[in-house]
């Protein structure tokens, strides 16, 4: 597939065009977040375009996929900066209100009863297992058979770009940094306790929270997995529960969000099959004409 974009690809371009847009229209051409996301997609759309047209040398094609990884944690990391700017308001007043509805209490707040120096060990654990997964996933797929390779990048990637707009649907920061006077326990626990807070601290986009990631992008690879390499699925289930409860014991979502995360993947699974049948070779090529 040389001369056309991957699903992913084009899911990446539009949104880095709308965004760019909006910031445009809302902070103004001068402002950093709009040179920022201008800059970020014309940069991405120019070399995707420059490696489509490689793609008979030896090896592009993974470089051209790991742009696409490159290209989402710009977009991702660079919520941080264009949610102020477009001026949205956090919403951690209503999924509070949400979880309140659902469940009496947000469940973070009730599970940290078993708020214990092992049980943070073993939960931040899980939190981080969710890098490990989707980047070992990622080397694997990398490495593997073309065929292997786009698989996954068109699977997982083309799922991130409705996640990290939901961003922008709905901000927030989170239990423990919204409302701290409902936690009487802090979390404490050992190296990968403080490894964990380290890694969030320093990665976190800061109005990441709804959908969860952690729940819909697990989803995705748990879902890929089931169809391409069963073994793995198998093998990633019950590591999987575990970094969805992790989301709540260490306190970094409502349980909205992880409900979010599971419509969000409900939908990416119903609508998918539509944007890669659009992107066929024959339907790019009439759309040409």
């Amino acid at each position: 597939m040389p001369e056309r974009m991957y699903p992913h690809e084009v899911l990446l371009a539009a949104f880095g065009i709308a965004l760019s847009a909006a910031l445009v229209f809302v902070a103004g051409v001068s402002s950093a977040a709009t040179a920022q996301a201008v800059g970020g997609t014309a940069l991405f759309m120019a070399s995707v375009a420059l490696l489509a047209r490689l793609d008979a040398v030896a090896h592009v094609f993974r470089a051209r996929l790991l742009l696409a990884y490159l290209a989402t944690f710009f977009f991702y990391a660079s919520v941080k900066q264009t949610v102020p700017a477009l001026g949205l308001v956090t919403r951690d007043a209503w999924l509070l209100s949400a979880d309140v509805f659902l469940f009496g209490i947000t469940p973070a707040a009730w599970l940290q009863r078993w708020s214990t120096p092992w049980v943070n060990e073993l939960f931040s654990a899980s939190y981080l297992a969710f890098h490990g997964y989707l980047h070992l996933a990622m080397a694997w797929a990398l490495v593997g058979p073309r065929a292997r390779a786009e698989r996954f990048f068109v699977d997982v990637f083309s799922a991130y770009v409705p996640g990290i707009a939901g961003y922008y649907l709905m901000p927030a920061i989170g239990p423990m940094a919204a409302w701290p006077e409902l936690f009487t326990l802090p979390i404490e626990g050992g190296w990968l306790t403080q490894l964990n807070a380290t890694v969030v601290a320093n990665g976190s986009s800061t109005y990441d929270l709804f959908p969860s990631l952690h729940t819909y992008i697990t989803l995705v690879l748990l879902e890929h997995d089931r169809r391409q390499h069963p073994w793995r699925f198998r093998l990633m289930v019950p590591v999987a529960v575990a970094i969805l409860m992790s989301t709540l014991v260490l306190r970094y979502h409502y349980a909205v969000d992880l409900l979010a995360g599971a419509v969000w993947f409900m939908g990416f699974r119903a609508c998918f099959p539509r944007l890669q049948a659009w992107t066929a070779p024959s339907n790019l090529a009439r759309a040409g004409q």
